[in-house]
């Protein structure tokens, strides 16, 4: 009889089943009303698309190349016309 008995009470059974809520915490005794929380805030808008933010398309590598060059030709042309400037003062005093 008695291995009978531990056989029983090794197999849990769905009756048997008990649950407890416990509570550890510094909770309110008694609140004379209910609590609701406060809104959430409200949507935003969507961010503004523009020139600045909008996605574009890499240069090629040709087209890289072509503004690589440009740039160093406008570099030249600056330089000269600074040399041209620094003779000209030169010249004046």
């Amino acid at each position: 009889m008695a291995s009978e008995i531990l056989a029983t009470t090794k197999r849990p059974s769905v009756a048997c089943r008990a649950f407890e809520n416990v509570y550890i915490g510094w909770g309110h005794k008694y609140a004379p009303e209910n609590y609701s929380p406060p809104p959430p805030p409200d949507v935003q808008n969507e961010f503004p698309s523009g020139p600045e933010v909008t996605e574009v398309e890499d240069p090629t590598p040709e087209e890289e190349a072509a503004l690589r060059a440009m740039r160093e030709a406008e570099e030249e042309e600056e330089e000269e016309d600074e040399g041209d400037e620094d003779e000209l003062d030169e010249d004046e005093d």
